[in-house]
């Protein structure tokens, strides 16, 4: 089930300071093998690399600023910088985070806390990486790693209510829609930038249409919409609800839909 590993999933940025054991390593190596067949929602797809941490007196060599200690291993991927394809890689490095939590492994998305420099050498063409990971054991009893965890408010989400509409903008999801909860919640424990939670569903007769209401102002420094980001994770975990729940559905970025002035459209599940 994939709702196991949605939930087991948190955000680890202290580690033991062990390497990861040759058992490991070669789950990691087939699964990154197989990440460049994968195809997101927009067909497109992701570049994967991996790195083993190197120190260089007992300083830790890939900068992190801080955010990180103890990684054994980074992983990461490049993409276009454009819409569809950053949407896409959203729902595909969700989708490697998600894999490497069923091998027990801890991992965080890091997508402006990271020297990109050091990384120049994954990089082909016009492709850029818009986040990487690191991989390995989490330190259970750092104290940090609590202390940070509750500086970005990772344990706090966003109630269903807060987020998904029933048939039009005006009147969101109640109590009395048990169905859509258990479907929404699946959705409620996805990670996102700074944990700002920007997506926005509506759902409309068989339609799950999926929206973008923007941070004002948020990672403008940035040098591309780390929000599509979000959406792609968003999908990804709508999707693993739709599989572990049996529901049969199409993804389709639909010409008609219902419009809504300051939300972007994205996409839609049609349940079939």
């Amino acid at each position: 089930m994939f709702i196991d590993q949605i939930e087991d999933r948190i955000s680890v940025r202290t580690y033991q300071n062990v390497r990861l054991s040759v058992e490991d390593e070669q789950k990691i190596a087939h699964i990154l093998e197989e990440c460049p067949t994968w195809v997101g929602p927009f067909l497109t797809s992701i570049h994967p690399f991996y790195i083993v941490q190197e120190k260089v007196k007992d300083q830790e060599k890939i900068g992190t600023y801080g955010f990180v200690k103890n990684a054994p291993a980074f992983f990461g991927a490049s993409t276009k910088n454009s819409k569809l394809e950053l949407i896409d890689f959203g729902y595909l490095f969700e989708k490697l985070i998600l894999d490497f939590t069923a091998l027990n492994l801890g991992t965080v998305w890091l997508g402006g806390t990271f020297h990109r420099s050091q990384f120049e050498s994954f990089i082909k063409d016009d492709l850029f990486i818009p986040a990487i990971s690191p991989i390995g054991y989490e330190d259970s009893k750092s104290i940090s790693e609590k202390l940070i965890r509750i500086a970005a408010k990772s344990n706090r989400r966003k109630n269903i209510e807060e987020f998904v509409y029933m048939n039009d903008f005006q009147h969101t999801l109640t109590e009395d829609h048990q169905k859509w909860h258990h479907i929404f919640r699946y959705v409620q424990l996805a990670p996102s930038a700074s944990n700002k939670q920007p997506w926005r569903f509506l759902v409309d007769k068989n339609h799950i249409h999926l929206y973008l209401e923007r941070t004002p102002r948020y990672a403008e420094k940035l040098s591309y919409d780390i929000q599509y980001l979000d959406m792609g994770i968003a999908i990804y975990h709508l999707e693993c609800a739709m599989k572990d729940l049996n529901i049969f559905y199409e993804l389709n970025a639909l010409k008609t839909y219902i419009e809504h002035p300051t939300f972007e459209y994205i996409i839609s599940f049609t349940i079939i």
